[in-house]
């Protein structure tokens, strides 16, 4: 088990506990743990290749020191975990296991229902959007007909007469 790496630690983060990083194997031993060369935080990342070009990678990708390192390392970024983490918290298991593809039903499952929330949202916002204007249009339709004589307020008699 080895899911510590420590190539420099330049913000002397303590690193997290060893029944933690026990359980982060157990939960899935791709994944790994390094302290960013950046900030006050860690990097969790999984052991897979980039699928870029070496060129890609060196010349346009990566001017963040981080990101440099986890991919010299074969390591993409999966999330971020602050120094100051509370470490026996549940809800970063629970967080992580919504982020694993695998453990959801595969990229493709997760793909559609991601579609099909983004749909639904829209679909909702048209559907607002639809009844605000129709219900401008009527406010404005009575309010011609007001201002024309068509019709007249009892709550107000002389308004649409001159």
């Amino acid at each position: 088990m080895n899911n510590y790496i420590v190539e420099r630690n330049p913000f002397k983060l303590a690193g997290p506990p060893k029944w933690w990083l026990s359980k982060l194997f157990e939960f899935d031993p791709s994944l790994v743990v390094m302290p960013s060369g950046q900030g006050f935080y860690y990097r969790l990342c999984q052991r897979r290749r980039p699928s870029l070009t070496q060129k890609l990678v060196n010349d346009l990708l990566f001017n963040e020191s981080d990101t440099k390192m986890l991919a010299s390392k074969g390591l993409i970024p999966v999330t971020t975990i602050l120094s100051t983490a509370n470490w026996d918290n549940p809800l970063m298991w629970k967080d992580l296991a919504e982020r694993a593809p695998w453990r959801n039903g595969g990229a493709d499952k997760i793909n559609k229902k991601l579609e099909d929330d983004e749909f639904a949202s829209d679909m909702k916002k048209r559907k607002a959007t639809e009844q605000n204007i129709v219900d401008r249009a009527k406010d404005g339709w009575k309010q011609y007909k007001g201002m024309t004589g068509q019709t007249i307020s009892m709550a107000n008699p002389n308004r649409g007469r001159r």
